[in-house]
């Protein structure tokens, strides 16, 4: 009777959303544009009630408009009792476009989530998809979709970055169109790409990690163009918004997205990562993330226990009934000290498994609140990232007083503490209960940062002096203002001392931190009672007193040891780990580590500790590629529960320690084959560009400039330092490689987090002189070297080393302006050869070691003579080798090239006659007993260059095989073999470049031998990223374009600040401050140190130059910008010229900028002196009113201006 229910009801066109259910009322109906009406099909569940259509004329028919459609239905039961179901019905519009949906095959997510009025999105893929599939959806079948104007079943090809997707969608009559952009961003390879040519490597190196670029953007306004990797240039910006290399402002838009050097770079050949295992596939970078993924050359995910227990000492130890001796000796104390004492009062639980429950909560929370890469995150007070971590302290703590014999606990709480390090170095966070009273806000430190260097300014320090250098400053000022009576100023100053005091503690550990001095990271912090890492340390000995035969808390303990300097008792724990743990990657890594480490060096484990440490980089590589399960459990997991979190800076220490251990090891024959010493030169290459990248990325993660970015950056600089070497030593031809590095590593120098100090100092020094030996003729080169050499006289301008560095900056200033609008190829500049020591001492060096070479080739040439060898096969054992480590000496040519300057061969030309074991290929030599020696063991050891390979890098780098000793002593006797295209080939003019072999020296006795002999060779045919190839193209001036030096009035501000700093020479430096102004007006530093210059003596001549500034509309204005306006106002007031016709204007311009707090002190000053109408108009113009305005006028009554 009262049942009022549809049974039935639909629709002849479109669906109904959500599907029928009687028992709901509301539904909506979308139909395309070309359906004008449609009918309903209704039926009451009972027989007796009744329904009407309310809407239209009521018939079932429905006529429909463009629009939504309200369609009301009443249902009347018999007893009267009604109920309206409701449909709308959306008709499209024939000129409507958009989208109904937007999905990926893959199940990827969009962000944010798809919505009809949302037009951008952006989605990351895994590094291994190298396409997909877009599945746009239309609302209207008669409306025409294309993904980048193609089908959108096409699947679209994305470039290793990011991969600009535009679907397009028109409406049905084609009168109207919209797009919807989606950014797809790939994963970064975690892998070093190595391009298949040298141009390649060079055009796409990103100067910040060394490796292929991802994401390039470039700088507005560069040329040539500055392009950097997105998240390394984004790190860079936020310290100094200038560009890195050139240190010109950025402007507002002044980053540019680089799609097509995406695209070029995507589509250039790469050689596989692991052809350092005998991978010979060369493919496309686009497909490379694919292909590692599956390649049957990479390393295995299970390592082989036979490389532990084969070895030797393994074997003694097996032997022996006694176990492993360890010197560590700790007990679990009774009293609980009292930092865990405090934590275990925090929580009241008699529960050990619901204690350890709560801590995993709490630790998936901790991970969830962390910053992004990067990022800075603001949470409310309780809520921050480190609060929760806090928890996971209180709840181990907790649980250990409840079961105080249990080793996990005690180590779940080492990990806890550890993680705290990271938590506070790496993301900057801490706990406001435990706010240090000396420690500030970044706007505080900053402004008392700038009160010191105003300081040491005082005292003669200009730049940014050493810590050393302020700290004496600040005790010389203290001392003055004792001495004037100006208690309350020194008392300031003291605590200026006390806080820079501090804060140079607490980087001490970054700022000596050197493998020169000490061998691991984090000395200070695990021996500091107070730290994190020292309460971790403390955790881990009292879970392994507990269990000492637990080869993971083995691991860590030996570890720390080693963060401590103990290396010895650190590999006592690492090989009792590596016995009770073979197979784990990270005990292999740390015991070769410490291997290293131990007093004395590897010794005969040498070859040992190098395939540990080689197998443990591998793992740490292969785990950026693992699968989704065990990145979640990453995810819900501390960092340091993982040893191969790359923000452990002992991980890359090690690898960096290895890389340059195998730049200089020399392998005896009788311990390694000529195979296993390619293998080793090969992947010392690799690893010194993995630890480079590794670094990179991990300094893009910190946020907080403390003591662990600190060490991340050195060690960042120290492998660019070693590879920039690596390139030098090379033969010449990669001078612009060499410049391009050096002015990237002088980039990373300048803006480190790492405090001034004489290492780092000096390391500036050296790659700008390093710039200068490659390209001594370009003007940037020299610039940059002046201002190294600048300030290494403002860290110590007493000295006669600063006087020195003072002379020499003001001559390299000054050759970089002679040198503008000159090409930047030549001989070197007379400024540089005779006015610079240390160019002279490189000069006298090289000349000694070219006598050295000759008395060398001389003896070689007898012993030649005296003790002939067959030709072919062996024909060059023993011969000298080119010298290495140092400065290649400029080979000399019959002819100067294009520009007076040394030609760089690109590859060996046939001569007459070639030499014993080698043979003709076109116009080149390849040296076939070369190429036997790495055939020949082919089939024992993993294919690491193929013949074709070698012929290609080993004939354009290493030329000593054309050349015999008798012809290098002018012999006449003729070679055993001549080649017959040889013959036949036209002699070379006059003006044809001819090539001379590279310097060579005696082979030493413990380096003879065909492993030795093999290694040389392998080395001088491969550049420092391994096994690139470089065109076969003859050397020809025509060939290198030449390069244009530009002028820049960066070079006048170097040699202006570098007059600056005596008085006999401040005339000049205004001069050319002065012209500075001229040439880039928009330059506020020039105004700046001008107006320094002229103050003491002119303050009013200062003003006239700040006036000169070309100060924007208010609104534009930058602090920069109110620095100019605040100088001239403070200038006025302290001279007391209220009626110069700027002060107001100043005054106003100031004010709107920095607001009236900033003029508090000058507005009592005026008042003082009475001068209301200068008020009026200030508070006037600030708030943009005239003086007039009646609320001014109530304002200037209260305050007895009228």
């Amino acid at each position: 009777m009262d049942n009022c229910d549809l049974e039935k009801l639909t629709v002849s066109a479109g669906m109904l959303h959500p599907t029928f259910s009687p028992l709901l009322t509301s539904y909506k109906v979308i139909v395309p544009s070309n359906i004008s009406k449609i009918t309903l099909d209704l039926l009451t569940s009972d027989s007796g009630a009744s329904y009407k259509i309310l809407c239209g004329s009521g018939s079932m028919v429905i006529e429909l408009k463009d629009g939504v459609n309200k369609v009301d239905i009443e249902v009347i039961a018999e007893d009267g009792t009604a109920k309206i179901y409701t449909v709308e019905v959306t008709k499209l519009s024939a000129s409507a476009a958009e989208l109904s949906g937007l999905e990926f095959p893959e199940g990827l997510q969009l962000q944010p989530a798809f919505a009809t009025t949302i037009f951008e999105y952006s989605c990351t893929v895994p590094f291994n998809l190298n396409a997909l599939t877009v599945q746009p959806k239309v609302p209207d079948s008669n409306m025409k979709v294309s993904v980048n104007e193609a089908d959108p079943s096409d699947s679209v090809p994305l470039t290793v970055g990011d991969s600009l997707l535009e679907v397009k969608v028109s409406s049905a009559d084609g009168t109207r169109s919209c797009i919807y952009t989606i950014l797809i961003t790939r994963e970064q390879i975690p892998y070093v790409i190595t391009f298949n040519t040298v141009k390649d490597q060079m055009e796409y190196e990103c100067p910040v990690s060394l490796t292929a670029f991802y994401r390039p953007v470039s700088i507005s306004g560069s040329d040539p163009k500055h392009a950097f990797s997105a998240p390394y240039i984004d790190v860079l910006t936020r310290r100094s918004k200038v560009d890195p290399l050139d240190e010109s402002p950025l402007g507002e838009s002044w980053k540019v997205t680089e799609y097509e050097v995406d695209r070029r770079m995507s589509a250039a050949s790469v050689k596989c990562c692991f052809a350092y295992r005998g991978c010979e596939i060369v493919l496309k970078l686009s497909e490379l993330g694919e292909h590692v993924t599956h390649c049957p050359h990479k390393p295995p995910s299970e390592l082989d226990v036979k490389d532990v227990t084969d070895s030797e000492w393994y074997k003694a130890q097996s032997a022996s009934s006694d176990s492993l001796q360890i010197e560590t000796k700790h007990t679990l104390q009774k009293k609980i000290r009292s930092w865990e004492k405090r934590l275990q009062k925090a929580l009241m639980e008699d529960d050990v498994d619901k204690l350890c429950h709560h801590a995993e909560e709490h630790i998936k929370l901790y991970k969830q609140r962390l910053p992004k890469s990067g990022g800075i995150t603001l949470n409310e007070e309780g809520e921050s990232p480190l609060d929760a971590l806090h928890q996971v302290l209180v709840d181990y703590a907790s649980a250990i007083k409840l079961k105080p014999r249990d080793p996990n606990l005690h180590f779940q709480l080492g990990l806890a503490f550890e993680e705290q390090y990271y938590a506070t170095e790496i993301y900057g966070l801490k706990r406001k209960v435990e706010d240090d009273p000396q420690d500030l806000s970044s706007a505080k430190a900053s402004g008392r940062e700038d009160e010191i260097l105003a300081i040491c300014k005082l005292h003669g320090l200009h730049g940014k002096p050493t810590l050393e250098n302020q700290l004496k400053a600040l005790d010389a000022e203290f001392h003055q203002l004792k001495e004037q009576g100006q208690s309350a100023r020194a008392d300031y100053i003291q605590t200026l001392f006390i806080w820079l005091s501090k804060k140079a503690g607490k980087v001490t550990s970054s700022v000596i931190y050197s493998s020169k001095r000490c061998s691991s990271d984090g000395r200070t912090g695990v021996s500091d009672e107070e730290s994190p890492l020292h309460q971790a340390f403390l955790k881990h000995l009292d879970a392994w007193s507990l269990n000492p035969d637990n080869w993971e808390l083995n691991l860590y303990v030996g570890r720390f040891l080693l963060l401590q300097g103990k290396c010895k008792e650190a590999l006592q724990h690492l090989q009792t780990a590596l016995i009770l743990r073979p197979s784990w990657a990270p005990t292999r890594f740390y015991t070769g580590l410490a291997l290293l480490q131990q007093e004395g060096g590897a010794g005969s484990r040498v070859q040992e500790a190098v395939m540990y440490l080689q197998q443990g980089l591998e793992q740490l590589l292969s785990q950026q590629c693992i699968t989704e399960q065990y990145t979640q459990e990453r995810k819900n997991g501390l960092d340091s529960a993982n040893l191969f979190s790359t923000v452990n800076t002992q991980l890359l220490r090690g690898c960096l320690s290895l890389g340059t251990l195998l730049k200089t090891v020399k392998c005896p024959e009788k311990t390694m084959n000529p195979e296993q010493v390619f293998h080793i030169t090969t992947f010392s290459w690799r690893l010194r560009f993995s630890v480079a990248d590794l670094a990179a990325r991990s300094v893009s993660r910190c946020v907080s400039r403390g003591a662990a970015l600190q060490q991340l950056e050195w060690t960042l600089l120290e492998a660019h330092y070693s590879l920039v070497e690596t390139l030098l030593a090379k033969p010449r031809g990669n001078e612009s490689w060499i410049a391009k590095r050096c002015q990237g590593l002088t980039a990373l120098i300048r803006l480190t987090a790492i405090p001034p100090c004489r290492e780092l100092l000096d390391m500036q020094n050296k790659v700008c002189q390093l710039g200068v030996l490659a390209t001594p003729c370009s003007s940037h080169a020299l610039y940059l070297l002046g201002l190294a050499q600048l300030a290494q006289y403002d860290s110590d301008p007493d000295s006669e080393q600063g006087q020195r560095a003072i002379s020499d900056a003001r001559l390299s200033f000054q050759a970089s302006i002679n040198l503008e609008n000159m090409p930047d190829s030549g001989p070197p500049p007379e400024k540089l050869k005779t006015g610079q020591k240390w160019w002279q001492d490189w000069r006298a060096r090289e000349k000694e070691k070219e006598k050295t070479t000759q008395q060398s080739l001389t003896a070689a040439g007898a012993a030649g003579s005296s003790s002939p060898m067959p030709a072919g096969k062996g024909a060059t054992r023993g011969k000298g080798v080119t010298a290495r480590g140092s400065v290649p000496t400029p080979a000399k040519a019959s002819v100067p090239s294009r520009g007076g300057g040394t030609p760089s061969p690109r590859a060996v030309p046939m001569s007459k006659t070639t030499a014993p074991g080698s043979r003709s290929h076109g116009k080149y030599l390849v040296n076939t007993s070369l190429m036997y020696s790495i055939k020949k063991h082919r089939s024992t050891y993993p294919v690491l260059c193929t013949p074709t390979t070698f012929y290609c890098s080993f004939s354009t780098r290493w030329q000593a095989s054309v050349v015999t000793p008798e012809k290098l002593n002018g012999a006449s006797k003729p070679a055993t073999k001549t080649s017959s295209k040889s013959q036949l080939a036209p002699r070379r003019s006059d003006k044809q470049e001819c090539c001379q072999p590279p310097q060579i020296k005696p082979v030493t006795a413990e380096e003879t031998g065909e492993a030795v002999l093999l290694r040389t060779k392998v080395e001088e045919s491969f550049l420092s990223v391994g096994n690139i190839t470089q065109e076969l193209v003859p050397a020809s001036p025509a060939n290198s374009p030449i390069s244009i030096n530009r002028g820049s009035h960066t070079h006048r501000l170097g040699l202006a600040r570098a007059l600056s700093r005596t008085e006999d020479t401040q005339d000049q430096a205004c001069k050319l401050y002065e012209e500075v102004i001229t040439m880039a007006p928009e330059v506020h530093d020039a105004y700046i140190e001008l107006a320094d210059l002229l103050i003491k003596t002119d303050p009013l001549a200062a003003v006239d130059v700040y006036c000169k500034f070309p100060l924007k509309p208010v609104n534009e204005q930058s602090f920069d910008d109110a620095f100019i306006t605040g100088e001239i106002v403070r200038i006025l007031m302290k001279q007391e010229l209220y009626e110069h016709p700027n002060l107001a204007s100043t005054f106003i311009a100031y004010g709107k900028v920095m607001g009236l707090g900033c003029l508090e002190k000058y507005i009592n000053i005026l008042e003082g002196k009475y001068k209301t109408k200068l008020l009026k108009t200030i508070y006037a113009g600030i708030h943009d009113k005239s003086v007039e305005d009646q609320d001014l006028q109530e304002f200037f009554r209260f305050k007895c201006w009228i």
